[in-house]
């Protein structure tokens, strides 16, 4: 079994999920119900941490974009603070890079209207 860690907070009144670890098939199912959890409740903004994740494989590219679309579908918005490098070439080479959206500084998102893709 893969090590995963999950953990939310609130910057000012967004949600925060940051992941550790690796997120791939055999932890993907923990990431998703976190992140259905806080979607019921609908926030305009929804962060997902990717600094501390180590690796992502294409089930944990498929876990951003199902939560992103379901952010969309309702009127919210994802936030992705991104990972290392390694990490980051996965969007980079997939092109997800320019369809999602990206911050360096979550802790200024709750001043923020708007941030483009990075």
């Amino acid at each position: 079994m893969k090590i995963m860690s999950v953990s939310t907070r609130k910057v000012g009144e967004i949600p925060l999920v940051a992941l550790a670890g690796e997120l791939d098939i055999s932890t993907a199912g923990e990431v998703e119900r976190e992140l259905t959890r806080i979607e019921r409740q609908q926030p305009p903004t929804l962060v997902m941490d990717l600094r501390e994740l180590t690796f992502i494989d294409s089930t944990g590219l498929r876990t951003i974009l199902a939560a992103d679309a379901r952010c969309r579908q309702y009127g919210g918005r994802l936030v992705i603070v991104a990972g290392p490098p390694a990490v980051h070439r996965v969007f980079s080479i997939s092109l997800l890079d320019q369809r999602l959206q990206f911050t360096d500084d979550p802790d200024s998102l709750d001043q923020a209207t708007d941030r483009g893709a990075r």
